[in-house]
């Protein structure tokens, strides 16, 4: 073991020397034993920036420390202990960022000596923190003279920051409404300069790169808004009595505000007529002191300095207007056989009159001519009796003592007159081209005709020559057509039957020699102040000619440049103004109309033209080094010009990047010298003056323009599966640029839900992923050196917010009746939104019970079916794939507690007492109710008891009443009862007393013939009875009358004929019930004297079945009407006929006593 220990540390010894020799090659000899040992203790690590944090960008060094004063150290230094390639005592950060956070540590070596590591030195770097602007004192939308106060927000804990304000970008100094202390900005008294975006920039104090400017907080500042009267209830133009009521509205502001009312600029205090309340002010009674200026002031009740004044309402207060009588079709002077049209028009004033119609203050009655509709007056065929003074009486139809009289309107009916052609202008032989009038003369009537100008009795028609105004025919420029004899017919233009036809007028016309312009000296396309002379020559005619020159149609004047002698007109020196057409129009002296105009002689004159700078090879606008060619072009002139190239109006020489030649100045490399306006002048070599100078070229020499990314198709925030088309724009440049798209700094490739083209990049299907900032990259294709990188765009994409059902007015647990309205609320998001409701998952549809109106459902009055869940579902118009459901609302719709009639009368008063006691009751368990008496549908009255008693007529019985409960917590209200009629009650009685005393009396004689029949009856001829009681009427095979019939059929004592009539008057009335097979229960009430039930059953009984006299019947009944008992027991009668008992009806009958009835006892009988 030794030597294996002696063997590794020979072997380490001889790699030392090995290594020491391969850095030291001269020191080959140099044993270890010679070198000096020495002792390095711990190093430290000192900082140059001594804070906890370091931000973005900031340099910070780190130096090794040892205690000792060696020389020749060596430096090993690492990162969260990996080595770092370092081998000084410092080591340097410059421009540190957020992956240079860590701890760094260091040791000290000198040849084989190392030193510990030191203790780790922790850095750590961050983003300097973002500052926001929070509203402390005030609100976002301000009023002018309010305070408020910003506070600037660090999310920071670090101290010594100094904050700047900025609004709109530009620093805020302080001045007399604005002061600042620390992080905040306290404005004193806004005004409308305070109106922007507010931003706070922080700064360490000492740390210039910790610098971030907060997000923009907007902040509104304006003048109080002004209210505005409007009208609710009238008119703004009123009669006196009327009523008005005014309405001060507040645009889109707080409705807490305090309004005063003002007429005349006067408070408007209430009184008899007048009533102000909130916002509205009425006139009850118009008076004319009430005619004014109305204005409405407004003030916020809890905002000092918000007070604001309407503009003026002008309200007029008059009596009713006077109406007039205007005519509407046909003339105040009209012809036999003519229609007319009267209006009678009330001024300014609305349209629902009554009208009556007068002529000569006699009523007018319509006839086969006159037709009177609403304020219209036709007479449709005048005739001479039609002739008076027309008034017309109008009275308002809705509005009282509104009568007024019209002024009257004066109508004349005559026969139409013959109307004579004379010379109004002219002669009646003319030249050709002059002007002749004829006049159309109607003697003594009214201007209004059409008149119909005839040649040779040939209708004329108006063309260039002619014209054809009023009773006039003017012939402006007579011609060898012109020539013969002319007639007028008078029509007046829309009173047929008034045509009249005048006498012949003959006129002669001729034609007028033509005049010719020549040019004698100079060209007819001359340069300013050259000379020309022209000459108008009249070919073949007197020579007493007056002769006019005319340019453009323009009388021409002698001036200094101009000489006009005899037939010839000389320019002495061409001006731009000499430019045109020029004529000579010739005149006989003598004879005014006889003008004659030469054809045009065009004559240009115009300054040497202007030349124009136009570009050839390149840009307008061009980036240093490029290529430039300008052209000096003349338009439409000769070609041998002399041409010289100005920038910024001084003389270019040709150099090394500029060549001129002919008419075009070559820039061969573009510098920022050559930026400017450049201009050309031009000459013209053979014509002296000729000198021009074009308009100024303007060449933009620039470095390449910074894009920037905008929003073409979609929003900034988006949700999932919506599309966002983003557009790279190059300001102002040219648009074949190559551009790359880039999403938090890395380049985007096109995919599935991704499209790049051209400038834009569509994001078809919006995911979480596309949420980032985006940039783009732009680059002229065939322009190297153009690359530029915009600004970053941020683009949110998120889910479609869920919105949720909440309660605007009513319960979630309501009763019928009751009225809910759900408002379906989408937090932190647009509008305009699309909203659908849902019951129970199914979409709701308006109806007569239910309105959605925007975002809200109102259940204008529940029924059971509204129970269920609700749901909204919402869904942004324009953006189908926002799309979201709320959660479920569940709405409970309760019936209203139910209501139940009773008769508290007792079955034995009924038939007695003078009242009927109705007792409501309502079944839900509270005692805290009024009740509401109803009589066959109508209100009797509302009282606090729960029985009601009425009298007992036969009215009473006929009635059905009906009751409901009222109280003053929810439900306000019962159901409705079932309807009670007392007169079903009393009938039901009667018959079934006098079901009951039959079936007693039945029994009570059956009783009686059964112990006749067992006494008398001889023993062979006995039968057994049955046990079961049932008795038979005759014996089927002897034919033996039982005594029971004998009974009956006896003669006994007679009966009051009052008694029988009664009596059949009973079974009359009970007959149809038993017919019908009517089964009634009847329960009584505890106090009914102990009668307890009926119930009655009877088969309708065949014709043979019946009684089979009314002598037998009538014994029957009174028999039955004696032996009624007064007992109160539950009886069960049931009536049918037997098959074989000879027509008589068997009974059947169960008696047995009720809980009340005593212990009376309880019989079966069957017969």
């Amino acid at each position: 073991m030794a030597f294996v220990k002696f063997i590794l540390i020979a072997a380490v010894f001889s790699m030392v020397l090995s290594l020491s020799k391969e850095e030291d090659p001269d020191v080959i000899t140099k044993p270890m034993a010679m070198e000096a040992k020495v002792h390095i203790s711990k190093p430290s690590i000192t900082a140059s920036l001594n804070h906890q944090v370091l931000y973005q960008g900031e340099d910070v060094v780190l130096q090794c420390k040892v205690p000792e004063k060696l020389t020749d150290l060596e430096y090993a230094w690492d990162k969260d202990s990996v080595p770092i390639k370092s081998s000084q005592s410092t080591y340097n950060i410059s421009g540190a960022t957020v992956s240079d956070s860590g701890k760094y540590s260091c040791m000290a070596k000198r040849g084989t000596t190392t030193s510990e590591k030191s203790d780790p030195q922790v850095l750590t770097v961050k983003n300097p923190p973002q500052p926001k602007v929070i509203l402390s004192v005030g609100w976002n939308h301000m009023f002018t003279g309010e305070k408020v106060t910003l506070i600037c927000e660090i999310p920071d804990t670090s101290t010594g920051w100094k904050y700047t304000w900025l609004r709109n970008s530009l620093k805020i100094p302080d001045d007399v409404d604005t002061k600042k202390t620390g992080n905040s900005l306290s404005i004193l008294s806004t005004k409308q300069k305070h109106h922007g975006n507010y931003t706070c920039e922080t700064e360490l104090q000492d740390r210039p790169l910790s610098r971030l400017l907060s997000s923009k907080f907007a902040l509104s500042v304006q003048d109080p808004p002004q209210p505005k009267v409007i009208l609710s209830v009238g008119w703004s133009r009123v009669f006196t009595g009327e009523k008005v009521t005014l309405i001060c509205k507040v645009p889109n502001t707080p409705t807490s505000w305090k309004y005063t009312w003002l007429r005349n600029s006067l408070k408007i205090s209430d009184d008899v007529d007048t009533s102000n309340t909130g916002n509205s002010l009425s006139i009850l009674s118009a008076k004319q002191r009430h005619h004014g200026n109305y204005t409405c002031e407004t003030e916020l009740q809890d905002r000092p300095l918000s007070k604001a004044l309407s503009t003026k309402f002008a309200l007029s207060v008059q009596d009713p207007p006077q109406p007039k009588v205007i005519l509407s079709v046909g003339w105040s002077r009209v012809f036999t056989g003519e229609k007319v049209t009267l209006i009678c028009k009330v001024p300014d004033t609305p349209t629902s009159w009554k009208y009556t119609w007068l002529r000569n203050s006699l009523k007018i009655s319509d006839d086969v001519d006159t037709s009177n509709t609403g304020n219209s007056l036709s007479i449709l065929s005048a005739k001479q009796r039609h002739h008076g003074n027309y008034t017309c009486e109008t009275e308002l139809q809705d509005r009282p003592l509104s009568k007024a009289l019209s002024t009257k309107f004066a109508l004349s009916v005559q026969d139409p007159p013959q109307p004579k052609v004379i010379l109004s202008v002219g002669w009646s032989r003319v030249f050709t081209g002059e002007k002749v009038t004829l006049i159309c003369k109607v003697p003594d009537t009214p201007t209004s005709w059409k008149y119909t100008w005839l040649r040779n009795s040939l209708k004329i028609s108006d063309d260039v020559d002619t014209s054809n105004t009023g009773n006039s025919l003017s012939i402006l420029s007579a011609k060898q057509r012109h020539h013969g004899n002319y007639t007028c017919e008078t029509e007046l233009q829309d009173r047929p039957l008034s045509k009249a036809l005048s006498t012949k007028f003959a006129l002669s016309v001729q034609d007028p020699p033509q005049p010719k312009v020549i040019l004698s000296v100079g060209w007819s396309r001359v340069f300013t102040g050259e000379k020309v002379t022209l000459i108008c020559k009249v070919p073949d005619t007197p020579t007493s000619w007056k002769y006019t020159w005319l340019r453009n149609s323009l009388k021409i004047s002698d001036d200094v440049d101009t000489s006009n002698t005899g037939n010839s007109l000389s320019i002495l020196s061409a001006k731009q103004r000499h430019h045109g057409n020029y004529t000579c129009e010739t005149e006989l002296q003598d004879r005014p109309l006889s003008k004659a105009l030469s054809t045009k002689f065009a004559l240009s004159v115009q300054d040497p033209p202007q030349p124009k700078v136009i570009l050839s090879v390149g840009w307008s606008r061009v980036f240093t080094g490029e290529k430039v060619t300008l052209i000096c072009k003349v338009p439409d002139t000769p070609t041998s010009w002399k041409y010289t190239w100005l920038r910024n109006s001084l003389k270019i020489s040709d150099d090394v990047d500029t060549s001129n030649t002919g008419n075009s100045l070559s820039i061969l490399s573009a510098k920022q010298r050559h930026h400017g306006n450049y201009t050309c002048e031009t000459e013209l070599q053979d014509r002296p003056l000729s000198k021009a100078l074009s308009t100024k070229f303007a060449l933009s020499v620039q470095d390449p323009p910074q894009p920037k990314v905008i929003l073409s198709v979609g929003w900034s925030r988006v949700f999932t599966g919506e599309k966002v088309t983003l557009i790279c724009k190059v300001p102002d440049t040219p648009t074949s640029w190559k551009y790359t798209w880039l999403r938090n700094s890395l380049k985007i490739s096109d995919d599935v839900d991704t499209s790049n083209t051209g400038n834009s990049l569509s994001i078809l299907s919006a995911k979480q992923r596309h949420h980032g900032n985006y940039t783009c990259e732009t680059e002229l294709q065939d322009r190297p050196l153009s690359k530029a990188l915009s600004t970053k765009f941020a683009l949110s994409v998120q889910d479609p917010p869920q919105p949720k059902v909440i309660l605007s007015v009513g319960w979630s647990r309501v009763f019928t009746g009751e009225k809910v309205t759900l408002i379906c609320k989408v937090p932190d998001t647009p509008t305009s939104w699309k909203y659908t409701w849902l019951r129970n998952s199914l979409k709701i549809s308006d109806d007569v019970d239910t309105s959605n109106t925007g975002n809200s459902l109102s259940i204008l009055s529940a029924k059971q079916r509204h129970h269920g869940n609700y749901t909204c579902e919402t869904e942004l118009q324009d953006r189908p794939l926002s799309k979201a459901l709320s959660t479920k609302f569940a709405l409970s719709v309760q019936a209203r507690p139910p209501a139940s009639l009773t008769l508290e009368t007792s079955w034995s008063d009924i038939m007695s007492v003078d009242t009927l006691t109705l007792k409501c009751e309502i079944k839900d368990g509270t005692l805290e109710w009024n009740y509401t008496w109803y009589k066959d549908g109508l209100f009797e009255q509302t009282i606090l008891e729960e029985t009601y008693s009425v009298k007992a007529t036969e009215e009473t019985f006929k009635s059905e009443y009906k009751c409901r409960g009222n109280r003053t917590v929810r439900p306000l209200y019962s159901s409705f009862s079932e309807g009670f009629k007392a007169n079903n009650i009393v009938l039901k009685r009667k018959v079934l007393l006098a079901i009951s005393g039959c079936v007693v009396c039945s029994i009570i004689l059956l009783i009686i013939g059964c112990i006749v029949l067992r006494f008398t009856r001889k023993p062979e001829k006995q039968e057994m009875v049955k046990e079961d009681l049932f008795f038979s009427m005759t014996d089927s095979k002897t034919q033996t009358t039982s005594p029971l019939q004998e009974y009956l059929t006896e003669i006994g004592p007679p009966l009051d004929k009052e008694e029988r009539d009664e009596s059949t008057a009973i079974l009359n009335e009970a007959t149809p019930i038993i017919e019908d097979q009517i089964k009634e229960e009847g329960l009584p009430s505890k106090e009914a004297g102990g009668f307890t039930s009926f119930k009655v059953e009877k088969s309708p009984l065949k014709e043979k079945d019946g009684l089979q006299s009314l002598k037998e019947r009538d014994e029957s009944t009174a028999l039955l009407n004696e032996a009624v008992p007064a007992v109160d027991d539950q009886i069960n009668v049931e009536v049918s006929p037997p098959k074989e008992t000879g027509g008589f009806t068997s009974f059947k009958a169960d008696i047995s006593p009720s809980p009340e009835s005593n212990g009376l006892s309880s019989y079966n009988v069957e017969t």
